[in-house]
């Protein structure tokens, strides 16, 4: 559970490039993009200074835990559902990500390949940043 947390990440589907769903997404790519490039700086960069995550994992908990994730570790993320409602200040996104680890092939171990999450997205300062990460249904 506490693995796919900061995982958060991805998206398809077209809108207006300025539209708050549209902004949501590209913070979604630019986090998967650098959990996908093992940068955990970059991945936790869209996280809240209030950031809640699952057992009460906070920003500087889940930065860390990005570190030992993916230290020495290439993992793939594959989106395969992604749903957001946005307002103007705050957004839903429910995602089905798959979880891969490239290179050596195969889903990642201890149940961490598929999952689904709920994350919470806040406006702050002209960018939108996950405030928290929920597992889904």
């Amino acid at each position: 559970m506490r693995a796919a947390a900061p995982l958060l990440l991805l998206a398809l589907a077209a809108c207006s490039p300025g539209s708050p769903e549209a902004r949501v997404r590209k913070a979604f790519d630019a986090a998967v993009a650098a959990v996908e490039k093992g940068d955990a700086a970059g991945a936790a960069a869209v996280l809240s200074p209030k950031f809640l995550g699952p057992e009460g994992m906070d920003r500087a908990g889940a930065r860390l835990y990005l570190l030992g994730v993916l230290r020495g570790r290439r993992v793939g993320v594959t989106v395969l559902g992604n749903r957001i409602e946005a307002g103007e200040r705050e957004a839903t996104q429910t995602v089905d990500l798959l979880f891969t680890s490239r290179g050596g092939g195969g889903l990642l171990p201890d149940d961490q390949g598929r999952r689904t999450l709920v994350i919470r997205w806040e406006a702050r300062d002209g960018a939108w940043l996950v405030r928290e990460v929920q597992s889904g249904a």
